[in-house]
């Protein structure tokens, strides 16, 4: 089971992690370690997690297997520059903004999974079918997509369980 905290309060990002791990998995640690691609992490410890933000909500994914998480807001513009960046095959597969979104939200979440940097990986990873292809070779991870209070999400990882908690007043 993966579970994902959200919040529409203003938070910066570590101290939303660092309070969330603090007060649900009573993890207290001074800070966060970065990868060399600025994906966070917890030193010696068992637990995975992976925060998006858009627009006002924050959210956090946290569980015991790797994770990568992106939200995107649907209240947003197309993004012509961005879908030029798709390949011809998902180009194929969207047809509305909500396809287009749950396009990028599942090439960004794998990314994140895998800790690279968008600008490293984007032309490299597709989302076809329900699944991803990276380096024109499927792969063996899950995306679970849903859309929740005008959001849409994609978790990229082994489980496909999860379980939406809303946060309020942690930082308090």
């Amino acid at each position: 089971m993966i579970d994902i905290y959200y919040t529409y309060e203003t938070v910066k990002s570590d101290d939303f992690i660092l309070a969330v791990l603090a007060k649900y998995y009573n993890i207290r640690v001074d800070g966060l370690m970065k990868s060399v691609n600025g994906k966070p992490f917890i030193l010696g410890r068992k637990v995975h997690f992976n925060l998006t933000h858009s627009k006002k909500m924050t959210a956090l994914a946290v569980g015991k297997v790797k994770l990568g998480l992106d939200c995107e807001s649907l209240d947003g513009k197309p993004r012509p520059a961005v879908l030029q960046r798709f390949s011809e095959r998902e180009k194929a597969e969207i047809s509305a903004l909500s396809e287009f979104y749950a396009h990028w939200t599942a090439r960004e979440s794998f990314i994140k999974y895998n800790g690279e940097s968008l600008a490293h990986c984007w032309r490299k990873v597709e989302y076809l079918g329900g699944g991803i292809v990276f380096c024109g070779e499927k792969q063996d991870v899950k995306i679970t997509q849903f859309v929740f209070e005008n959001y849409v999400f994609s978790l990229c990882c082994s489980d496909t369980k999860y379980a939406l908690h809303a946060v309020k007043n942690l930082l308090q």
